[in-house]
């Protein structure tokens, strides 16, 4: 799914479809600007690991996807304090939380 040219509305709404349709769940706990917002991915694996998946731009100009911050379940608290604060600084800011089984598999499938 290339999100070159999609109103970022519409990506989120595909990787939600994207994370159903491998078994997993999504909900929007934050939206941002509907057309031109940046997103990122709160993704959650069986073991309570939670993981923040950004795109960031790669050494060929292009982006790619990486894992930005970790917390294992005992610190989740964490990580959202990190998204509340983002959400705070970015208005323009989508994050996307998804329970997911294979959290690596999925990022690696995504397009950036």
């Amino acid at each position: 799914m290339s999100d070159s040219r999609l109103p970022t509305h519409l990506v989120v709404s595909g990787l939600l479809r994207q994370i159903s349709s491998q078994g997993g769940t999504g909900v929007i706990l934050a939206k941002g600007d509907r057309d031109s917002g940046t997103y990122v991915l709160l993704l959650r694996d069986r073991g309570g690991t939670t993981k923040l998946v950004e795109r960031r731009p790669s050494a060929d100009y292009a982006f790619e996807w990486q894992v930005t911050r970790e917390e294992p379940p005992e610190k989740e608290k964490e990580i959202y304090e990190y998204c509340d604060r983002r959400s705070a600084q970015d208005s323009d800011l989508w994050i996307v939380e998804a329970q997911i089984d294979d959290a690596e598999r999925f990022v690696a499938e995504l397009r950036p």
